[in-house]
Order: C-alpha cells, then structure tokens, then sequence
C-alpha cells in the first residue's frame, strides 16, 4: 500500500502537486509516471548490473523512481532542471539520509561524468524516464567517453524504442541507431506503457528500453562516428555523394566510388541499408587508410554530441 503522498500514484501526485503548488510543466513536456509496478520493472532491470553499484537518475522529477531505488537502499544522485522540485528532493534526501544527492542542472550541459566523480563515484547504472523531445540527445550521453556505466534503463517513447530494437538495415535506420548499436547492445525492457500510467496521460505509448555497453570497439571511435554520421548526412543520397560531401572528406566521390567498390560495398547504396557490419567495414578500412583517418578525426565536443 502506498502512502498518500506517493508520487507512485495519480491520487498520491496529486496531493504532492497540491501541497507545493506544482503542476506538470508543458515547457518541459512533463508527464509524471504513476504506475508503481513500471517502477519496480525500471529498478529490477537497473538491479541487474550487480548489487553495488549506485544510481544515476536523470530528471527525478517529483521522485518516483527516485522512492523505489531508495527504498531498496540503493545510492542515487540524481540531475533535475525544475527547481521547483527542490522541496520534494530535499523531503526524500532527509527520508533517506545519506543516499541520496541531487545536482540541479540542464542534463545536457552538465557532464554526467564529472557528476558522478563530484560524489565519489566510479561508475553507476543510469536511468530515468526521458523527455520524449530530447530522447536522442540524452541517449548521445551515453556515448560519452568519459561516462563509465554499467546499464542503463529508460523509459522512452515506445515509437522510439522500436526504431532502436531494430538492426541497423532498414528504412528506419539513423545516425543514433547505429551508433548506440556499435557501442552498446539494446535491449527491451517493457514493449508497452499505457498513457494512462502517466498523468497527464501523453498522446503516445511508452516504453522501457536497457542499453548495455560494449567492453571494447573493433575501430577508433572518432572515425566511426565521422563515418556514420557522414553516410546519414544526406541520406537520400548514395553513399559516395553523401560521403563526398561530408565536412573533411578526404576523397572525391569518384574516388569513394573506387574505395566503397574495392572493400565490397556498394557506393549506390543509400546509409540506411547498410547493416552494423557494413558500417564497421567502411571504418576498418578508412582506419587503415591512416592518412584519411587523421584527416576525418573529430575532436569530441561534449556528452551529447554524437
């Protein structure tokens, strides 16, 4: 039974946003989970990355999740925007003394890495019920290569969970699909959260995807990543265009015509059919070719940017 207060239900967030004069922000697209047993799945999956390891929440919101992961003594620290939350936070922090910190902060600013060293951290599972209009740009977080996670667990929109449970292949396929797909294995979670889980309930099904990253990459990070999002520049283009035309190409489209031909892939081809395969074929070669590499290396300017 959860207490009246509980965030993990419609009538406990009610009294929560009555009590500290709150209401869901439509700025920041604010839809509140209300379904305990979703939080329970969100922290069994989070559980999974062993029995030790602490909690990075992002945007604890009102703290649903935040109550779930705490009540199972796990630490959390946790990145919220809306100041208006403090109180609430601070309630829990005092509830739960010594597990919990909260850094307030636009998540796609802050370094999620230097957070977690701030508190002492050397790695922690990630989670959070994400904003469906920023998804992309929080999952490019992940990919920071100063962040060291174990798992991480996101409610998304369910729209967007299926194009990233799909192999890279297909006309769905984009930049962040195949570069989640090369550092990390994808994983469903929950195929399916009602609207009504939410309040206000959104337009859209939701749901939990996991994301587990890769021990080691096969190919330099800064080429794949040229490579793929050179290929997806254009995407309605063949490859040897769109890759021609990418910033610090190092070939002309002829000769990425020759260069595609030469390592059996075939330069008409458009980005979105070639497989992770094909993709980490293209940057094998361009990574042998040391003179291109050096030339399409891009420094990495910040979490988010993939």
């Amino acid at each position: 039974m959860l207490e009246s207060g509980d965030p993990r239900s419609k009538e406990g967030l009610e009294r929560i946003l009555k009590e500290f004069h709150m209401a869901p922000s439509q700025r920041w697209a604010q839809n509140f989970l209300v379904a305990a047993e979703v939080f329970n799945r969100i922290a069994d999956l989070a559980e999974m990355a062993g029995p030790d390891l602490p909690m990075l929440e992002i945007g604890p919101g009102v703290g649903g999740l935040t109550r779930t992961l705490l009540e199972r003594g796990r630490r959390v620290v946790a990145i919220e925007l809306d100041e208006r939350t403090r109180p609430i936070l601070t309630a829990l922090q005092d509830q739960f003394p010594g597990q919990l910190e909260v850094v307030f902060g636009d998540a796609l600013e802050l370094s999620w890495a230097e957070v977690l060293r701030t508190n002492g951290m050397d790695r922690a599972v990630v989670v959070g019920n994400l904003p469906y209009y920023i998804t992309a740009r929080l999952l490019g977080c992940l990919m920071d290569p100063d962040l060291a996670w174990s798992r991480a667990v996101f409610m998304v929109q369910q729209e967007v969970a299926e194009r990233l449970l799909a192999q890279p292949g297909n006309r769905g396929t984009g930049t962040l699909g195949v570069l989640l797909r090369y550092t990390m294995d994808v994983a469903e979670g929950l195929s399916r959260v009602p609207p009504e889980s939410f309040y206000p309930p959104p337009e859209v099904f939701s749901a939990v995807i996991q994301f587990i990253p890769h021990s080691s990459l096969p190919v330099d990070w800064d080429v794949f990543r040229w490579v793929v999002r050179a290929g997806f520049q254009h995407r309605r283009k063949m490859l040897r265009q769109s890759l021609a035309q990418a910033g610090g190409s190092p070939f002309s489209k002829n000769a990425w015509h020759t260069f595609l031909e030469q390592i059996g892939l075939s330069s008409s081809a458009r980005a979105e059919a070639l497989s992770l395969d094909d993709w980490v074929t293209l940057a094998q070669a361009m990574e042998q070719r040391s003179e291109a590499a050096n030339d399409i290396r891009e420094p990495h300017t910040g979490p988010s940017d993939i």
